[in-house]
Order: structure tokens, then sequence, then C-alpha cells
């Protein structure tokens, strides 16, 4: 009898690692229908991102063949990974300008970050005064007679509580679910530029 079957399996810390839906983690989608299983992908999608591009000039850029480079394309275009930019303005009428298909988060446009890093303080403030009382449910089950001890359990509460946040902020449309892409799987993707490259 499968896993999804018989509704006995684990459910581990995230669904990504699993064969079965088990969370409701927004990305999980991506690495569970292998949308990003090599790093040639992940390669065309670090260098579209600095700047939308053909065929021929990632091929160039990336050292590999125009057809390696146009399945890779195909795939990604099918599982919605990337789109064409359209509104880049092209040499020749015959070519295609390829950009991520979901939000790129640059340094420059981290004027939420301080407010990202309020409410972050505020969760830890909140979790933190929450320890007596996790500490003292814990007591009350049956892992604390095999030898187990709260902090053993701490990050599966933080990460309780963070999934609970976010499927109530969902549910109050405050925060967008996953989304349903041609290929069948879900998920909402985005990526960050990196600040180490920022500062350079």
């Amino acid at each position: 009898m499968s896993l999804r079957k018989n509704g006995q399996a684990l459910h581990f810390p995230c669904e990504c690692v699993s064969v079965q839906h088990g969370y409701s983690d927004p990305w999980a989608g991506v690495t569970q229908n292998k949308l990003l299983n090599d790093g040639t992908k992940e390669r065309v999608l670090n260098s579209v991102a600095r700047q939308p591009k053909t065929i021929a000039r990632l091929a160039k850029e990336l050292g590999l063949s125009q057809p390696t480079v146009h399945t890779h394309i195909n795939d990604m275009l099918k599982s919605e990974l990337l789109r064409e930019a359209k509104e880049w303005e092209k040499k020749h009428p015959t070519e295609n300008y390829y950009e991520p298909n979901f939000p790129i988060i640059k340094a420059t446009d981290r004027a939420f970050e301080p407010i990202c890093e309020e409410l972050a303080g505020q969760m830890a403030e909140l979790f933190e005064a929450k320890q007596a009382e996790l500490n003292h449910a814990f007591e009350k089950t049956s892992l604390a007679n095999q030898g187990w001890e709260f902090s053993d359990l701490a990050q599966y509460c933080y990460a309780s509580a963070q999934r609970g946040a976010r499927k109530l902020l969902e549910k109050r449309r405050v925060l967008a679910p996953r989304k349903s892409h041609k290929d069948g799987a879900e998920w909402l993707f985005w990526a960050e530029e990196s600040t180490s490259r920022s500062k350079k």
C-alpha cells in the first residue's frame, strides 16, 4: 500500500523531502516535481535573472550547445519557471528573450527589509516568551519518557506555529496560496539576489 493511500505516513519538516503532500510550504512543489533537479537550469535562471537573454547568448555564456540550452529552456517554459520577456528590446524580430517567471528580489528592492526584521524580532520575542508553557506541555507527552528533551522539539514547535500562521494568513487572503501550474505542480516561488554580490 502506498504512503498516499494508507494515510499513516510521517510528515517531515518540509514536504519537499517526501513523496506525499504533508505541509503547505509554498516552494516545496518545485523540489517535489524536480523542476530544478540539475545545476544547469539553476545556472540559466541565475543568468536571465540578471538580464533577459536569448538561447544563443545563454549558450555562449554558459559554454553549452544551443540545442542543450534549447531543451532546458523548453522544460522551464513548460514548468512555468521561465517566460518570454516580450518587453525586452529585440535585435532581430525572430529572437526570443527569456526571464524568470517569478519575482526576483534585488538588493535595491529591499525597502521592506527593516519591517521584516522588526516582524522577525517580534516573532522571536513571542516564541521565547512561550518557552515555559511549551516546556510544560512537552513534559506531558510520551516523548519526555523516551529520553527526548524540549530542545529536541523546539524547532518543530516553531515550524508548527509558522505553518499555522501561514495557513491563517492564506485563509484571510493576506498571503497568496500556492498556485497550480500547467504541469500540475503547485508552488509559489521567489528568489533573492545575493547581497554579497551587490556589496562587491
